[in-house]
């Protein structure tokens, strides 16, 4: 069985490119032979040791290029993308192969990309290389290489920018101490040593393999490189006290399963997890916040922190908000994925409908339901409006699954204090308790300095909520008895206001028509507000970063500049 299966992508094809002294960028070699276009007049070598006078010319490669780098700074990955087609017409590049002609300038880049894992896409194919440059005793005084994998264009190809970076620092390696790739005694190792890349990589994940260079260099007559596949993990989401975790694993298969490779296939019965991530897993009921989770397990928040980083970081758990009646949500652009998605629909209907009666809700009827999700109505009132029977349906799951598939997004309320705490502390009124005896020995409610501080519109509910260990219904009526509360239902705690005199009502207004037409690019993550005031153009922001705020206020500014210029000439 090919190990492709365990999630890593198929390598379709290795070609080997370098810089000819006289032809420019070439292909010497690829696995397999066919796989790249080279066109007409391009120089190929497929490995045939018959051609040593051919062999000769391509052993003093090399490339014009500056011998200084300001760009040390840079990002070491670079994504880019080629088109196929040409520019007089469409391409005659066989589909089936990769076409070098149109993606050369990026195998062998400018000296500011050497040594630097780089994603080129053309075609049907995705390549990933890591061009090296050498200088010495070469033609041109530099040698230049690069050894490039190509994957289906539509693969994930984060788990092999180790792998390609590695391949290419050790044939730099073997090239500055027994000239493997400049030496025609080395072609034949090489063209081993990449044919077995493709085929162990591609079947176990790994590849070790003892290299012949006797010919080469007496010192490394015998080389072993190994190289070993290994998963892509995100790095693990900031988790706060209010986060719910929720489990994606049967923690009891998990814990008692040993570490597995392609050649270990079996499991242990000793347990493998340590005790603070064992004890963190019983808490763990989808219900529980991570606050909540420490304080029955007995161990200091930020160790389970820590724990629960751990289980996030291999996929282990997702991260959902405190589930109540009086949350928000609303509905995203992805609700019709369901629609069109079987296997969605099937996990839904499964996981909505687990632990209930059977037949108590159709999948058609949950479909119709994430289209009902409206922002402004609790989780309550959807379901008075929608008629749901809470004995039959389980909305929490329903919400769940919704939010960890994208279908809904939570809005937070978010309280802000608009009157002075010096103001609120003169009127002790303004502080009553809560509706109760009304005894005149029950202490007023207030409110502690650290909650005073929170309430600055950057804090939701939730985060408060959790802060002071209080009922989101408790909070809620300790800051409405406060007083000077405003509640905000966004998650843009960011905002500023750009005010544009025109001088005249009607230069504003026609601004104001001229510049509504462009809508924003990331209408998720900013919301800009245009209004009128006499004269004055209003232009409000709204934001859930700064830096989205500063583009946004950026690519406004240029559109604005563009509309004045336009009235000064035309008005």
């Amino acid at each position: 069985m090919a190990f492709t299966n365990s999630g890593f992508p198929e390598i379709r094809a290795i070609f080997l490119a370098q810089f000819h002294p006289d032809q420019g960028p070439i292909v010497r070699m690829s696995v397999p032979e066919d796989a790249v276009d080279v066109g007409e007049n391009a120089y190929t070598d497929t490995g045939a040791t018959n051609r040593s006078s051919e062999l000769r010319d391509t052993g003093a490669m090399g490339g014009i290029v500056s011998s200084s780098n300001n760009f040390a700074h840079e990002p070491e990955v670079v994504e880019l993308i080629k088109r196929t087609t040409a520019r007089g017409g469409p391409s005659l590049v066989d589909s089936s192969k990769i076409d070098f002609n149109s993606i050369q300038t990026l195998i062998i880049p400018k000296l500011t990309l050497f040594e630097r894992l780089i994603t080129v896409n053309t075609g049907r194919f995705k390549v990933m290389c890591y061009p090296v440059a050498i200088e010495g005793n070469y033609a041109r005084n530099m040698f230049i290489f690069n050894m490039c994998f190509a994957f289906d264009i539509s693969a994930d190809t984060k788990c092999y920018g180790p792998v390609v970076k590695r391949v290419g620092s050790l044939l730099k390696e073997l090239e500055v101490t027994g000239r493997l790739l400049s030496d025609v005694a080395g072609t034949r190792a090489l063209l081993t040593m990449m044919r077995q890349l493709v085929n162990k990589l591609n079947d176990h994940g790994e590849y070790q393999i003892e290299l012949d260079l006797k010919g080469l260099s007496q010192p490394m007559a015998s080389t072993g490189i190994s190289i070993k596949l290994f998963p892509y993990y995100e790095n693990p989401a900031t988790i706060e006290a209010f986060h719910v975790p929720v489990k994606l694993v049967d923690f009891d298969v998990a814990r008692r399963k040993s570490a597995q490779t392609v050649y270990q296939q079996h499991a242990s019965n000793d347990i493998m997890w340590d005790l603070v991530l064992d004890k963190v897993a019983e808490g763990i009921d989808n219900v529980n916040h991570v606050r909540r989770i420490a304080r029955q397990a007995q161990i200091p928040e930020p160790t389970v922190v820590l724990a629960l980083q751990h289980l996030d970081y291999y996929g282990c758990i997702a991260l959902v908000d405190i589930f109540q009646f009086s949350n928000v949500y609303e509905a995203q652009a992805r609700v019709k994925d369901v629609m069109r998605n079987g296997w969605l629909q099937r996990e839904c209907h499964a996981y909505v409908t687990r632990d209930r009666q059977a037949g108590t809700v159709s999948l058609e009827r949950l479909i119709q339901l994430y289209a009902t999700v409206r922002q402004r109505r609790t989780v309550a009132e959807w379901i008075v409006d929608n008629c749901i029977d809470v004995e039959r349906f389980d909305v929490r799951r329903f919400i769940v699954f919704g939010v960890l598939h994208g279908m809904l997004r939570r809005v937070h309320c978010f309280p802000v204090l608009c009157a002075s705490v010096e103001s609120a502390d003169k009127e002790p009124s303004r502080r009553g308790s809560n509706s109760g005896s009304g005894s005149g020995d029950e202490e007023p409610l207030k409110l502690e300095p650290r909650v005073v501080a929170m309430l600055d519109g950057t804090h939701h509910l939730d985060e408060i909520c959790v802060a002071e260990n209080k009922d989101a219904a408790v909070m809620r009526g300790l800051l409405d008895s406060y007083g000077g509360i405003e509640y905000g239902m966004s998650e843009f705690p960011h905002s500023t206001v750009v005010t544009v005199p025109f001088g005249e009502p009607r230069l504003a207004r026609i601004a104001s028509e001229s510049l509504q037409v462009d809508r924003e690019l990331s209408g998720d993550k900013v919301v800009r507000t245009i209004s009128i005031d006499d004269a004055n153009l209003v232009v409000s922001f709204t934001a859930n970063s700064l830096r989205v705020l500063r583009v946004s206020i950026n690519g406004f500014m240029d559109s604005l500049i563009l509309v004045t210029r336009t009235l000064e000439a035309f008005a």
